[in-house]
């Protein structure tokens, strides 16, 4: 395999040779030496973390795959949690490679932000996304992490926090209702002075105390 991928790398850098003779195919040498600059990543991933699956990956689901494997799990324990797979040092290493991979391709910002949310999400690594949304203000806002966190149908108090950092209090109202938080739905639905949202948590809620707050705050005039 190793020879294969060799002779694949070479025969790409003697096209990339024939490319750079001619300045119409400057494209043509880019695209071929990015892939070349790729393919060299990858192996030393496989090798690195002894993982034969990045080779002819993209560069979306090489960084996926780096920052997935940091939250890897044992596959022969039988525990209900089993342990990591990796020590914490491989771990970090595993995210910082994601990292240079974004940064080495140029992998928009947002776009990058958006793989390693799920992906860290998918994996379960839930004190890393929280680190992660707090490292600096998020440039795809904090709507997908909580829409990350939703689909692995984690507790609501995890997802919790994403949504209040949410500015739109119609987004924050959704997804409060996508996770049954009541309580959180009724105050945006009472800041947006929305009677139909109001009622919509009454009806779907099937829980007496909610239910008497919403009819407290209809039938006190202020919506």
């Amino acid at each position: 395999r190793r020879r294969r991928l060799a002779d694949r790398v070479q025969g790409m850098r003697e096209a990339s040779t024939y490319f750079s003779q001619n300045p119409k195919l400057a494209f043509q040498q880019k695209a071929v030496d990015e892939q070349v600059e790729l393919l060299n990543l990858q192996r030393d991933f496989e090798n690195k973390y002894n993982e034969p699956s990045f080779i002819d990956t993209s560069v979306t689901d090489t960084i996926k795959k780096l920052v997935m494997l940091a939250g890897a799990r044992q596959t022969d324990d039988d525990a209900v949690r089993p342990l990591l797979k990796y020590d914490r040092s491989t771990r970090l290493a595993l995210l910082s490679d994601a990292n240079k991979v974004g940064k080495t391709f140029k992998v928009p910002e947002k776009r990058f932000w958006h793989i390693k949310v799920k992906a860290l999400a998918k994996s379960q690594q839930w004190e890393e996304l929280k680190k992660f949304g707090g490292e600096k203000k998020s440039p795809i806002g904090y709507g997908p992490f909580a829409e990350a966190c939703i689909e692995q149908r984690i507790a609501p108090e995890i997802v919790a926090p994403y949504i209040e950092r949410i500015p739109s209090t119609e987004e924050r109202y959704g997804l409060f209702m996508k996770i049954n938080l009541w309580a959180k739905a009724i105050e945006c639905a009472q800041k947006l002075k929305d009677r139909h949202r109001l009622l919509q948590v009454r009806a779907l809620c099937k829980d007496p105390r909610f239910e008497k707050s919403v009819d407290q705050i209809l039938t006190s005039g202020g919506i």
